[in-house]
Parts: structure tokens; sequence; C-alpha cells
């Protein structure tokens, strides 16, 4: 009877508390602007003129690492502790020179895809336009990547988003399981909003991907709804929306087909999903306790159509 009763305290609490959720896991506070959130819901990359390059990746990571470079840096258009990413970076000297020679002195101009996911976000509170010093380090604790670049100064990246060749992503079912179950909480508090979440990996996911629906464009690539099957043909998820940087090697190939395709991908918070919570919290207040909202950036298509025949 006192057991059942402490599960019945605990579930009032968590549902009049915003910090009782928080007390009771090992969870990170994200804190973003209202006014970013709705810009880019709906958007798969970020631009900024001046992001400040801190440090950087001496060596390009090998390829069984994941052969990506990591740039620790800031800028007023994210307001975030930021980590930049090139994949496949070894290809990409011109880029890669350039990094090392800004380095602690100096900015540059990108766009890539922005992913806010807490993978190596720590615990605590991240402040969305608090001040930051520079940082030492190529890992700072952050929730925002901008992850793959796609333009560093006027060199075009985009050739960069293909299959790592001697990386082996993670296991399809293994990841997708983690992502469906990260819990958190979201607070509306006025012109921001904070999402309490844990901490989220499985960085690069290898699965077949069957889409449910047609491309819809938006100003920088495209979005659809897609079941998820392992590559065995084994469904995983239902719905869930994959986003495709505009034209990528994976984007074409959605475009003029709709097959099953064998991609990499990587996770983000949904934020339109967030945005749909939050303006419909009044009726159903218990959709700010849901699961993590997520999406799926796809960041690279296999040549072969092993997937092909798993249209839904």
């Amino acid at each position: 009877m006192r057991a059942a009763w402490r599960i019945i305290a605990a579930v009032i609490l968590l549902g009049s508390s915003t910090s009782a959720w928080a007390q009771a896991e090992r969870t990170l506070e994200i804190v973003l602007r209202k006014n970013f959130i709705e810009k880019y819901k709906n958007r798969v990359t970020l631009s900024t003129n001046a992001f400040m390059v801190d440090k950087v990746h001496k060596h390009v990571n090998p390829a069984a690492k994941d052969g990506d470079i990591h740039v620790a840096g800031r800028s007023k258009d994210i307001g975030l502790p930021t980590v930049a990413e090139v994949m496949n970076a070894a290809e990409d000297t011109p880029g890669v020179d350039l990094l090392h020679q800004v380095e602690g002195s100096g900015s540059v101009s990108l766009t890539g895809v922005w992913r806010l996911w807490a993978e190596h976000g720590g615990l605590g509170r991240q402040v969305q336009g608090a001040p930051l010093a520079p940082f030492q380090t190529t890992n700072p604790p952050h929730v925002f990547e901008v992850h793959p670049i796609l333009r560093l100064n006027e060199e075009d990246l985009i050739r960069t988003l293909h299959p790592i060749n001697g990386f082996e992503p993670k296991d399809a079912y293994d990841a997708f399981h983690s992502y469906e179950n990260l819990r958190s909480q979201i607070v509306d508090r006025g012109q921001t909003v904070s999402i309490f979440t844990g901490m989220g990996g499985y960085n690069y996911v290898e699965f077949c991907l069957m889409p449910l629906e047609k491309l819809n464009a938006v100003s920088d690539g495209s979005m659809l709804l897609a079941n998820v099957a392992d590559l065995k043909g084994e469904l995983i998820v239902h719905r869930r929306r994959m986003v495709f940087p505009k034209a990528s090697p994976a984007e074409v190939v959605a475009g003029q087909s709709a097959a099953g395709l064998h991609v990499l991908g990587i996770p983000r918070v949904d934020l339109a999903l967030v945005s749909w919570r939050l303006s419909n919290a009044k009726a159903k207040p218990e959709i700010l306790r849901w699961n993590l909202p997520y999406e799926i950036v796809v960041v690279a298509l296999y040549p072969d159509d092993s997937c092909a025949g798993n249209q839904q």
C-alpha cells in the first residue's frame, strides 16, 4: 500500500512541478527563444556570417571514428555553445586548412544543418543568448551543432554528403529504440521555452527509409514522413519526419522515386513538434510531458537498392 501511494504521489508531483522530473533524473535544461523555434522549425539549415572559430581538431577523425572534423565556436545567430562538423573531412583540404588558419583569432561564414541534440550537453542548464567565453576544447558541453557543414565561406561541401567508408554506423534497432524512449518535459516561459531531457546518443544510424508521401519542398531542402526499418526490412518506427539538405544525393533520389532508400541519418529535436505541443498544451497539458520529439536528418545515401522493396 505504501509503495502504491508513493507512485501516486510521484505522478501528482510530476504533473504539478517543473523540477520534479528533473530532480528525479539526470537531466539537462535547454532554454530556447520562441522566435528561434518558429524561425527554424521547418528549415533544414542555418547560416551565419560570423562564426568565431575557437578550437579545431588538429587532425581529421579517422574513418573508423566517423571521419569528421570538429570545430568549437560561437555565433550570435545561434547563441549557444556550438560545434560545427564537416563530414568526410579528409576530402576537404581547403576548408580544413581555412579553419586551422583562423582558429582562435578569426571567424568564417558557414551554412549547415542545424542540429539540437543533447549528445554532449552535460547536465545543468544551457540558455540561448547567455554570454559565452572562447572555448578551449573542441568538445565543450553543447546541445547545438551545425552538422554537417554544407558551405564554408565560398566553398560548397555538398559533395561530402556520402557514406563514410570504413565507419560502422549504429544499429537501426538500438538507435531508434533509444530515440523513441528519450523522456522530456517542455515548459512555456513566455518568450522562451525550456526543454528538459536526458542525454541522447547514437549519432550516425544506418537504416531503411520507407516514404509515406512525396517530398515536401522547403526553402533549403525537403521533408517527408516515413517509416523506419532495419536492413532486413523489419519495421521499427512509424511516421517519423525525415529531413533532406537541398541538392543532396538522397534528396535527388527521393524526389525521383517512392521506393525505400538505404540511408545514413542523424537525429535532432523536431522543433515543429515542440511548437505544436506548445500551441496545443492548453487543451492537452499532458503533451508537454511526452517523450522527446525528434526527426532524422538524412545525410547520405548508400548506392545499393537493398531497401527498394520496402515501400509502404
